[in-house]
């Protein structure tokens, strides 16, 4: 049994290093989620698509350096694996340009997709990436579908990227679908408010965890932080001062970091967790995210159990 199964885009991130200069590492959300929560210790299991190219021959040394399994990475000659340029601002932050059109990553279908081997999971993990263009968005939506008896938990990081989508408006629809069928729901501020209408993040945040019935929120902020919203009550962590060089991996981190957490936990479901044991996840995550934007690219970032523990440590 895995820990956590994760569905969607793998791909190579090229981050700007020079005017015309970049460096590719593999990345993709759910991928960089399911290699921080790989890196810690949990079990996983990655379920998507490459081209047959050498950029699709990374992507499967990448886990299996990571050892995550990729029993369900199959790999297409009807498109070449998708290739994510991100160039950085003075800060850190990041704007993208995908190569994608379309890219392998999309052409998933549900044929590809282990549902037996999901529900006996306890974690499936999927990202708003896959839902912006079909046969992908059929077949994750049609796995929520299947699996929605199932114990596992749904993990949903709408992961909004705009150069994506024809239709923003599209955008949000599905992704508020999405999040009607999931169990922990990932939002950055600005996702919340997008999604929400809400010009406040948190005020959006409580609004869409009340219209769609989803137990647990997280809600991360960057340097002002993440706040936690469960069963009708919130809280927040601070975040951990550090300096931004690439920020592209952190809520990636983040959520790999938080997810891997509060697995360490004995539970059948959410409701079985204390506010104290998610806090304590939350603050897990925090200290891993705040060592992920300190380095360059998505997967070499990520840091390691003694590395965050290290963080911890310091913190206290």
């Amino acid at each position: 049994m895995f820990d956590i199964i994760a569905a969607g885009e793998i791909l190579i991130d090229l981050v700007q290093t020079g005017e015309l200069s970049f460096s590719g590492t593999v990345g993709g959300a759910p991928c960089n989620a399911l290699a921080q929560a790989a890196k810690l210790g949990s079990r996983t299991a990655f379920v998507g698509m490459v081209g047959d190219d050498s950029f699709g021959r990374a992507c499967s040394k990448q886990l299996d350096q990571l050892q995550i399994d990729r029993t369900h990475l199959a790999v297409t000659d009807r498109a070449d694996t998708t290739l994510a340029f991100v160039t950085l601002n003075e800060n850190g932050e990041r704007d993208f340009a995908f190569y994608r059109r379309p890219g392998a990553d999309t052409l998933f279908t549900v044929k590809n997709i282990p549902f037996d081997q999901i529900a006996q999971s306890r974690v499936y993990l999927f990202g708003g990436v896959s839902l912006s263009r079909d046969p992908a968005r059929a077949a994750i939506f049609y796995s929520l579908f299947k699996l929605s008896g199932a114990p596992v938990l749904k993990a949903f990081d709408p992961n909004l990227r705009p150069p994506l989508w024809e239709d923003l408006e599209e955008a949000k629809a599905l992704g508020r679908k999405a999040m009607g069928l999931c169990d922990i729901l990932k939002l950055s501020a600005s996702e919340a408010v997008f999604f929400s209408g809400h010009k406040n993040p948190l005020d959006g945040a409580r609004a869409l965890q009340e219209e769609f019935s989803i137990p647990l929120v997280l809600v991360s902020m960057g340097e002002q932080g993440c706040c936690i919203l469960l069963g009708g009550q919130s809280c927040h962590i601070d975040a951990i001062p550090a300096q931004a060089v690439d920020t592209t991996a952190a809520g990636d981190s983040f959520f790999g970091a938080f997810l891997h957490q509060i697995l360490q936990n004995r539970f059948t479901g959410l409701s079985d967790l204390s506010p104290g044991q998610i806090e304590e996840a939350a603050q897990f995550a925090a200290a891993a995210a705040s060592i992920t934007v300190s380095r360059r690219g998505s997967i070499p970032a990520l840091p390691s159990p003694d590395e965050v523990q290290a963080v911890l440590a310091g913190k206290r």
